[in-house]
């Protein structure tokens, strides 16, 4: 039986493999982090959930303390596909249920369907699939699933300190044919003390994550007349899918407003519609102090302008990768201090000081302290590598469609081996969803996708004879 017949006749099993996955709420939490449980109880289940299918169809299995866990084939030296079984917050805007894994039209709808749960088990189900064809390999296939890829790796930084490091593989978190580059990632957190409270703002909260456009914000203001503010809402010019809403009456003088827009991943920030830029463009035409002000105006100026760090001076870009992005994805501010975080992706041929520098003298020049509170080197694997040519081979066999490969500003576990590179599920034309509501995968593409890892697999693993 052909490998891709095989894996056609696993639909089933595959399908309902997702959707299990898909139904364990693998949130970070650290407020009930444990032994065991680093990241809190939501991403273990999912962690032991998945080493026990992995037993289950005849791999051996280990789990590294709660931090991650691995799924292993074969023997020789280590090819290694990297995945992530925690997930962002699901956020609102949900036609479903966001942990139902809903199956609507032929796609499965969950968070995680897409980013990484879907394509961590086509990886699995495509080592099952060559194992079920009892096809030799000249390597050993590890299947490593981590669980803090969306929060800062420290799951990564844990399992390489006491496991073997492959020396190169891909990351099934992200895009087809290929990406051969990823722009470095830094987050900053900007804070400032006020030296009095603020008479009006009392609160604006938007976003939870850095790597997220927000789709939220909410303002909660005081002393400022309330039909004024409905009628102002009422004229402000907000685009399509933008809004802000007057909530009931708050105690005594205090009113609630909550502005909507449209999430997006991080590094794609032009994608989205920044629910909280929205929220300050409309509260800066209200008759605030003029300390208030000057703290709207220096988000709007600098952060607020366009994608790509137009704002800070720092649009950078380069031919391996192309252009810097900004996205201000979380804000924070009380009537006594204000904190914000930035995600920047940077191109691969720049390095951190690059940007931290530039930024550094706006934020003091502002009253700023600034902090690096994550930062991910650039990586670039050369398109003409074995790695990359076997990998667009498999691509290119079992799709039809052009092998090429290219850059992005998302970072991925590619990151992590000395030659990585990041492979899939997203095929070319197809919406971006990772991050959003209602992420969802394809069963068609999800079956695809477990063809081309069986393939590459194979490319990469196996005598030529079976290739």
């Amino acid at each position: 039986m052909r490998l891709e017949d095989q894996i056609d006749k696993m639909k089933e099993d595959i399908v309902s493999a997702v959707q299990a996955c898909i139904r364990i709420k693998s949130v970070k939490d650290d407020a009930h982090a444990a032994q065991g449980a680093p990241f809190g109880p939501g991403i273990r289940e999912a962690l032991e959930w998945t080493l026990r299918l992995g037993e289950k169809l005849g791999f051996d299995v280990k789990n590294v303390d709660g931090y991650a866990g691995h799924i292993e084939m074969g023997s020789g030296d280590l090819l290694g596909i990297l995945g992530h079984l925690d997930v962002v917050p699901e956020g609102d805007g949900w036609s479903v249920p966001p942990y139902s894994a809903t199956i609507k039209d032929g796609k499965i709808y969950g968070r995680g369907a897409l980013d990484d749960k879907g394509p961590s088990l086509a990886a699995l189900f495509a080592m099952k699939a060559i194992k079920d064809a009892k096809i030799p390999l000249n390597k050993r296939v590890r299947l490593i699933l981590g669980t803090d890829e969306e929060s800062g790796w420290a799951d990564m930084d844990y399992y390489l300190q006491k496991e073997e490091v492959p020396y190169m593989g891909f990351a099934p978190d992200a895009e087809f044919p290929l990406i051969h580059a990823e722009k470095g990632i830094l987050h900053l957190e900007f804070k400032k003390s006020f030296a009095a409270a603020l008479p009006h703002l009392v609160s604006i909260r938007g976003g939870e994550r850095a790597n997220v456009v927000p789709d939220v914000c909410e303002v909660i203001l005081t002393g400022l007349d309330r039909d004024s503010v409905a009628q102002s809402l009422k004229e402000f010019a907000f685009p399509e899918d933008v809004n802000g809403q007057l909530q009931d009456q708050q105690a005594g003088q205090e009113m609630k407003l909550i502005f909507k827009g449209v999430g997006a991943h991080g590094s794609l920030p032009q994608h989205g519609k920044n629910a909280v830029l929205y929220a300050l463009k409309f509260l800066r035409l209200l008759p605030l102090s003029a300390e208030e002000q000057e703290t709207l105006d220096f988000i709007l100026t600098y952060p607020g302008t366009g994608f790509f760090g137009e704002g800070f001076e720092i649009a950078l870009r380069d031919e391996p990768s192309g252009q810097l992005s900004l996205n201000l994805g979380i804000l924070e501010l009380t009537s006594g201090e204000i904190r914000f975080v930035l995600d920047i992706r940077y191109p691969v041929t720049y390095g951190r000081d690059d940007v931290v520098l530039p930024i550094e003298k706006v934020a003091q020049k502002g009253g700023y302290s600034l902090q690096v509170i994550n930062h991910q080197k650039a990586h670039h694997v050369p398109k003409d590598s074995a790695l990359v040519q076997s990998l667009l081979k498999a691509y290119a066999d079992v799709t039809g469609l052009e092998p090429y490969a290219f850059a992005i500003g998302g970072g991925t576990y590619a990151k992590a081996l000395p030659q990585g590179v990041a492979f899939g599920p997203v095929f070319p034309g197809e919406p971006e969803v990772i991050h959003c509501a209602d992420e969802y995968i394809s069963i068609d593409n999800i079956l695809l996708t477990t063809k081309v890892y069986a393939q590459a697999i194979l490319n990469i693993a196996s005598d030529p004879e079976y290739r």
